[in-house]
């Protein structure tokens, strides 16, 4: 009996304890299907971000699941969010919005609803700025003050007057009063006549000169007395951010370091003598670089280039490089050797030698020459004068005899470059010109020679399209054309001087054969249009010759129009054109091909 009351209350208890969970699982499912849903409704603001920025800080927006789940909450939750509001449009202006707030139910779906004017916004009425200090009178600060992010009836933002405050402490930084303070940054509001007065003061204290510079280097070491005329940082100068910048930059634009950092020891500064030293941390480049090219062009054939830079040849900075540069039309070697002048990045002397073959359709020559020569440069312009002394052997197709001749050619040169990339092109203008004169008595024939070279890029949408025009002229004077050497003689036809023809092969002719000239002019005009990542399209005219006589009477004025197609590759530029000749009695077409490396 005892046994089988006890099996009864078992089983008693099995069935109360699924009675519990299946109510327990109707109360989930009854719960899941009653909870409430909170939607917030911000009207009124225009500015995306800052309605953003209100939606994500309100507190009735952070409690959202909490606020959904106990609904008696939402009133309380909403009041303190309108606050809220409030306090957080003030960085933005607005001091005195009318805020209406609604509240909603549907079902179980609650609707918080904030219509927000928010009236006009505060405005600057008076503006106290004065710069205390050593600093007060720099014209940096200057040009700040009638340059600053605050004016006198602009609108009061946070933003604004945080900036204004880092302009003040930033502008003394650079200029090397590294203790500089604001002694005075208020914002005084005035919500009855509703307007406000900011006041900053910026004490600049004492000027900062630079303290012991201390220059590490790794790999290899070059002369001190190299790095300190690329940084142009002496002891005792002036401290600014700017010539820290410019230092740096030199030092990276020398092509002498794989490294180089300027870092000014701001933490170390001696604040009784105002000085603060800097370390200079470079690493040498390798001491041997290599380069290499390849390419293809249809007025060349295929060619190849290498190089070698020898870097560290001495520890002030002397450089040596030998290039070889080969194709069936002109075959090359050259070497330089560089010594770096006062300004090493600006200033250099070269000496040189090169030895070229040139094998055309119109002449054939082999040409030593070698000299020195002097280099510098000036922002966008580039000067160089030198002295090279030429020996040629050399025949052409009006004198198949073979030639020779020496020169003496004392050569000028000057270079404007601020071509620059822009978009998917590059913008600007480049212009080279190369002035010559052979002395008369160390040459074998007296000449006076000009050769100019100009391009000019016009994007008119920098990542689709662009104008290009393109240039050569040349002038010279001289007794008897015939008598030069032909390398000094001015040719047409080619690409980057008269397309539509072959390499060097127009020009004044005697018997059909052609001499060269004293004179060249040609022009090129095109419009080019990206039409697929790297690809490109262009529609091109140009027009010119070579001749004997200032007035091009003696030649005819050779014009060619066509189409070009073009495609970046890492390995320089691959080029068709296709051309098509316009001169009565010579109409023809034909192709040009360029691809990777010009020589």
């Amino acid at each position: 009996m005892q046994y089988f009351a006890i099996s009864r209350l078992s089983v008693i208890v099995q069935v109360l304890v699924a009675f519990m969970l299946t109510l327990s699982m109707v109360w989930c499912a009854y719960a899941q299907t009653s909870k409430s849903s909170l939607i917030i409704q911000i009207n009124g603001i225009k500015d995306k971000s800052l309605q953003k920025e209100l939606s994500s800080n309100l507190t009735i927006s952070r409690f959202k699941d909490y606020a959904s789940e106990h609904p008696n909450q939402i009133p309380i939750l909403m009041q303190k969010s309108k606050s809220e509001i409030i306090t957080l449009l003030q960085p933005y202006g607005y001091y005195q919005p009318d805020i209406d707030t609604k509240l909603t139910q549907a079902n179980n779906q609650w609707l918080v609803t904030f219509n927000i004017q928010l009236n006009q916004p505060l405005k600057i009425n008076q503006l106290q700025i004065e710069i205390k200090g050593a600093g007060k009178s720099l014209k940096s600060f200057q040009d700040l003050l009638d340059n600053f992010p605050l004016k006198q009836g602009n609108v009061l933002t946070q933003q604004a007057y945080e900036k204004a405050k880092t302009a003040l402490t930033n502008t003394a930084f650079d200029e090397g009063f590294l203790d500089a303070q604001l002694i005075a940054h208020q914002i005084r509001i005035d919500l009855n006549s509703y307007h406000a007065q900011v006041i900053l003061t910026l004490d600049t204290g004492s000027r900062y000169r630079i303290g012991k510079i201390t220059i590490n280097q790794k790999r290899f070491n070059y002369d001190e007395n190299l790095i300190n005329r690329l940084i142009r940082l002496n002891e005792n100068d002036l401290f600014t951010q700017h010539k820290i910048t410019q230092a740096n930059k030199r030092l990276q634009d020398s092509g002498y370091f794989s490294g180089a950092q300027i870092v000014p020891q701001i933490s170390k500064r001696d604040t009784t003598n105002y000085l603060v030293p800097v370390n200079v941390q470079l690493t040498a480049g390798y001491a041997r670089v290599y380069s290499f090219g390849v390419g293809y062009g249809s007025f060349t054939g295929p060619r190849v280039s290498f190089g070698t830079l020898f870097r560290h040849v001495t520890d002030s900075g002397q450089q040596f490089s030998f290039n070889t540069q080969a194709s069936p039309a002109n075959t090359s070697f050259s070497t330089v050797y560089t010594i770096p002048g006062k300004d090493p990045l600006h200033d250099n002397w070269q000496i040189n030698a090169q030895q070229d073959y040139i094998q055309t359709d119109t002449y054939n020559e082999r040409q030593t020459n070698f000299g020195f020569s002097r280099t510098h440069k000036y922002g966008h312009w580039h000067l160089s004068f030198g002295i090279q002394q030429y020996f040629t052997n050399y025949d052409t197709s009006a004198q198949p005899n073979d030639e020779y001749g020496k020169y003496f050619v004392p050569t000028f040169s000057l270079r404007f470059d601020n071509m620059r990339e822009y978009g998917f092109w590059k913008a600007g203008l480049m212009v080279n010109n190369i002035f010559q004169t052979a002395v008369k008595s160390l040459s074998d024939q007296h000449f006076v020679r000009n050769a100019t070279s100009a391009t000019l890029s016009i994007p008119l949408m920098k990542e689709y399209n662009r104008i290009v025009l393109d240039g050569n002229f040349g002038a010279m004077d001289v007794s008897n054309i015939q008598s030069i050497a032909p390398n000094f003689r001015f040719y047409a036809g080619g690409i980057g001087n008269l397309l539509g023809y072959p390499y060097l092969s127009q020009g004044p002719a005697i018997n059909g054969n052609i001499t060269g000239g004293k004179y060249l002019a040609t022009a090129f005009a095109g419009v080019e249009q990206r039409i697929y990542g790297n690809f490109s399209m262009m529609l091109y005219y140009n027009t010119g010759n070579a001749s004997n006589k200032i007035d091009f009477s003696d030649v005819e004025i050779l014009r060619a129009a066509g189409i070009g197609l073009s495609y970046k590759t890492p390995l320089g530029p691959f080029m068709l054109f296709l051309s098509r000749t316009l001169n009565p009695g010579d109409e023809h077409w034909r192709a040009d091909i360029s691809i990777g490396i010009t020589l």
